[in-house]
């Protein structure tokens, strides 16, 4: 088959069977691995290595609350934990709105957008005065952020077919984990030079915020809106997988809101149940993004030392991420890959109560459990929403609500894991612990 010879029209029991592989000639096989290679070079990186700069963006608070921003800002009982908080408050109250105007601006622009104006506000937060200001940045980032992850997955699922969206997905989710390997030690770094007569605290929300805005900017060079106006796949890739996404009814470009399917998200029980398992989920999901660096503190190293430690418990959660479609596969289902995941959370959980609290060895291995398995379930949801829902409108309402409500599980979590705890945090790991159960 040459370049230019035009694909058949799909035979109608394909049409009829959309959630399975298609029965494609030995040449649309070749064609469709070249252009999912294409595209996972070119913008499944760009979008994961976006990620994991939110990622350093997020955990940079945490970070930096230890490495002298709590005592410049005479911050004291809940201000930090206001300020961890609010940035879900803001995600949540923009998360729906900014997943339907999404259909209305070209993803590159809307990315591209949301990760400049992130960075804008990391920027900001380098110059607060006090915990109001601190608190105002934490809900504008959490505000411009919430449409980059739905976003990007709703992105994912323009341009790959529905039996190739859970891997992806899952290597987006785990480049969470790669931002959280790199803050650490990124931050022990930054916290021991002295720049301009910066804080080190300071020298931290700079650093991430330059980073991500650098990238933002790369994006309008790389990223591309839809497969059937793409410029770097050839025209025989580009008719087999306009053809296959016509199938699956799933052509962005092609689409608009619509209203029907935005209410039959909304009414659709199972989206909701995704939703519900996402927001127990998360309680304990972010528990190492926000108090990581504090849990660790706590078993009496320095801030240093802490910081880099980080890297080995976000590794743990990287490795969970990026497994998950293979757990699913082994544990033969999604359902059984959460029950295993709960189990594993609830064992790190459970270990971190009944440990003595002043045992590091003890205390790190439970973190490192809880760390690793917590964040499957909250993953399995939009992965499997954006694989499973026809149209195109649907999908993105889909995983704006189990990102909007599932993602104010945290908000409940930044309150009660309080300095005054500290060694043991009873409250905190007991209230993750009955959500897990839950």
């Amino acid at each position: 088959m040459s370049d230019n010879e035009v694909l058949p029209l799909l035979r109608a029991d394909e049409v009829h069977h959309i959630n399975k592989p298609l029965d494609l000639s030995s040449k649309e096989e070749e064609y469709l691995r070249s252009y999912t290679s294409k595209c996972d070079r070119r913008l499944l990186l760009y979008i994961c290595i976006g990620y994991a700069l939110d990622s350093l963006n997020k955990m940079a608070l945490s970070n930096a609350k230890i490495a002298g921003l709590s005592a410049d800002l005479d911050l004291h009982g809940y201000d930090i934990n206001l300020a961890l908080g609010v940035y879900y408050l803001g995600s949540f109250i923009f998360q729906l709105p900014s997943n339907l105007v999404l259909k209305s601006v070209k993803p590159t622009y809307w990315l591209c957008g949301s990760m400049l104006g992130w960075s804008l506000v990391t920027l900001l937060t380098a110059f607060v005065a006090n915990a109001r200001q601190l608190a105002l940045c934490r809900f504008m980032f959490g505000a411009v952020q919430a449409g980059y992850l739905t976003g990007s997955l709703y992105y994912i699922s323009y341009w790959y077919p529905r039996e190739l969206v859970r891997q992806r997905m899952g290597f987006f989710f785990a480049s969470a984990g790669i931002g959280g390997i790199c803050i650490g030690p990124l931050c022990a770094l930054l916290t021991s030079l002295e720049i301009m007569g910066l804080r080190a605290w300071q020298n931290i929300f700079l650093f991430v915020g330059s980073l991500s805005l650098v990238w933002s900017l790369v994006g309008l060079r790389v990223l591309e809106d839809y497969p059937d106006t793409a410029t770097f796949i050839t025209d025989s890739e580009q008719r087999l997988i306009v053809r296959l996404m016509a199938c699956q009814n799933t052509v962005a470009s092609t689409r608009h809101i619509s209203l029907r399917q935005a209410g039959m998200a909304a009414r659709d029980t199972k989206i909701w149940l995704w939703t519900l398992i996402d927001f127990c989920a998360n309680s304990a999901t972010q528990v190492n993004g926000m108090f990581g660096p504090t849990l660790i503190a706590s078993q009496g190293y320095s801030t240093q030392t802490a910081q880099l430690l980080t890297a080995l418990t976000n590794f743990m959660a990287f490795s969970g991420m990026a497994s998950i479609a293979y757990i699913a596969k082994m544990a033969r289902g999604s359902s059984n890959a959460i029950a295993l995941s709960n189990v594993v959370t609830m064992v790190g959980f459970l270990l971190a109560l009944l440990a003595p609290s002043n045992s590091a060895a003890a205390q790190l291995s439970a973190l490192f459990l809880f760390s690793f398995a917590s964040p499957q379930p909250a993953a399995h949801g939009p992965a499997w929403e954006m694989a499973n829902q026809q149209g195109s409108t649907k999908p993105a309402m889909a995983a704006a609500i189990t990102s909007a409500f599932g993602g104010l599980g945290p908000l409940a979590t930044a309150f009660v894991y309080r300095d005054r705890d500290s060694p043991a945090f009873v409250l905190g790991h007991t209230v993750c612990l009955s959500m897990t159960v839950t």
